[in-house]
């Protein structure tokens, strides 16, 4: 398998609008309620900048997309409904459900106007505004991520047969060039990459991802994507990168368990839960998932105990 091709730098023109931010999101009819906790948090703790959320949905009714939109009237929130792709053909992965897959295709979708977008996976929450993040200097690679604690970058580049010692990208934040991302097609590349063979890629599409920007992106600080492992390790692959301690800009909720869920233990889980109660989808996650009142508490107590506070983060 082949990566994409060195690209040359194309983000030394017009600098992104400090002012105006596009983020972009994929969920279906299941994981929705997730992305309005996501939504609202970017609402709460933004600043005076606009904040345009792109969001593709895969099979929902339009009612829901509706509410989505009204979940977060603070930002501007635009929906791409997709019905027929073939990205959709893709198998489900564990925690991972095939409307993930439908990131691979936002070039197709995006206004080609745009040049640069933040995409954030919904088991996200946001935590201060993403300014610094839009302004990042992605020193002219079509991306730019945070390393994953979880992957040894040795043994990903054995499996595919790449050289060099890089490091190995978490997709659930990515600060893409979207010029960059049309001109060598490094988004589709990925998605040709699983059709045809998607049981090769053992984390699905962030795999496929990593294969074709394997030494092309550019690392960023890990409060950017404040992973389940930066609570606990070090990071073991870069050093004088590590998490540990550092004040998360964007929690992700990494791994199998989730803060919607009654056995999660995650300490800042409450910033979930935070979020999603100044939605109208509260009273259905609770039901769905059987967390009480009393849960919610201990959530909040965890919270506090990590040094949380009612405006965040200390």
């Amino acid at each position: 398998m082949s990566t994409t091709e060195q690209i040359t730098p194309s983000d030394s023109g017009t600098p992104p609008d400090p002012d105006c931010i596009d983020v972009i999101c994929v969920t279906d009819a299941n994981y929705a309620p997730h992305f309005a906790a996501l939504a609202k948090s970017i609402e709460q703790t933004k600043g005076p900048e606009r904040v345009r959320v792109h969001v593709i949905l895969d099979t929902v009714e339009q009612t829901l997309a509706d509410q989505l939109v009204a979940s977060a009237p603070g930002l501007e929130i635009k929906t791409y409904l997709i019905t027929e792709h073939r990205a959709l053909a893709l198998p489900p992965l564990l925690q991972i459900s095939r409307a993930t897959y439908l990131r691979l295709i936002m070039e197709e979708i995006l206004d080609p106007a745009l040049k640069r977008v933040i995409y954030l996976d919904i088991d996200m929450i946001v935590t201060g505004s993403l300014r610094a993040l839009w302004l990042s200097d992605l020193e002219g690679r079509p991306c730019a991520a945070v390393c994953d604690p979880g992957m040894e970058p040795a043994v990903f580049a054995q499996r595919f047969g790449l050289s060099g010692a890089h490091p190995y990208l978490n997709a659930g934040m990515l600060l893409i060039d979207l010029e960059a991302a049309r001109r060598t097609g490094f988004l589709t590349c990925a998605l040709e990459h699983l059709l045809e063979g998607a049981h090769d890629f053992e984390f699905a599409d962030q795999d496929a991802l990593n294969l074709v920007l394997w030494g092309n992106w550019t690392a960023l600080s890990p409060i950017w994507n404040y992973q389940r492992k930066f609570l606990y390790d070090d990071f073991p692959y870069e050093p004088g990168a590590s998490g540990a301690g550092a004040a998360p800009r964007i929690v992700h909720f990494t791994e199998s368990a989730k803060p919607w869920q009654a056995g999660e233990w995650h300490p800042l889980a409450w910033l979930y839960w935070k979020y999603l109660r100044m939605t109208p989808f509260a009273a259905q996650i609770m039901a769905r998932e059987r967390v009480g009142r009393m849960r919610l508490a201990k959530f909040w107590l965890k919270y506090r105990l990590k040094g949380g506070t009612a405006g965040g983060l200390s």
